[in-house]
């Protein structure tokens, strides 16, 4: 489960400054909404539990439109209540975005909705791709000069983006299984790529999942 992921109890007042429909009447509070429902409020329900494809440039957007209304500097001479729930609305909104903005977050996220958990330390039973990270690690480990980490990285990033495109097409296909094999598949390149950007000569590498 994705820590902080309702990490305020929201006074009742504290709304959605984004309802999914302004027709609809009251908006839901923070406390009953989901990231989708502050960022991307025109997707329904059905639609945002499986909605991997974002796009980057509107949700930055539409963070920086909101950011605008609920900052907590903007709040300088409101009443206590207004200022504790600004705090709230900001840091929830900003919670929102990184965890949306990021492609693995976002499939742990959407997994989550759907009642699909990856636990701590849970791998694959994949042969194959446990040979690969293996290999990634002692080549890793073996790397003399900075041209050789730019290779791994290179290779890294293309095995992420085939990665993401597989996880795209699973959450069209409203297939959760492949979604979370995927998604755990993506947690490893991650990890290559955070152990290269931490390459340093002779260092043991340490591929975490």
């Amino acid at each position: 489960m994705l820590p902080d992921s309702k990490p305020f109890p929201f006074p009742a007042s504290c709304r959605l400054k984004a309802p999914r429909n302004v027709n609809a009447g009251v908006a839901p509070t923070y406390d009953e909404a989901t990231y989708y429902d502050v960022l991307l409020p025109e997707l329904a329900p059905s639609e945002a539990k499986f909605a991997f494809d974002v796009d980057e440039r509107l949700l930055r957007n539409k963070f920086l439109k909101l950011q605008q209304v609920v900052h907590p500097d903007g709040y300088g001479q409101k009443s206590q209540t207004e200022k504790l729930c600004a705090e709230q609305q900001s840091s929830f909104i900003n919670k929102a975005y990184q965890v949306l903005r990021d492609p693995l977050q976002r499939a742990k996220y959407l997994l989550e909705l759907n009642g699909v958990s990856i636990e701590e330390g849970e791998s694959m039973n994949d042969p194959a791709l446990l040979m690969e990270v293996l290999d990634a690690r002692e080549r890793l480990e073996e790397a003399h000069a900075q041209s050789d980490i730019e290779e791994i990285r290179r290779e890294n990033e293309k095995r992420m983006k085939e990665t993401i495109d597989q996880l795209l097409q699973a959450f069209r296909d409203r297939d959760l299984d492949a979604a979370k094999r995927f998604a755990i598949q993506l947690q490893y390149w991650v990890n290559i790529k955070k152990a290269a950007q931490e390459w340093i000569p002779g260092k043991r590498i340490e591929i975490q999942h």
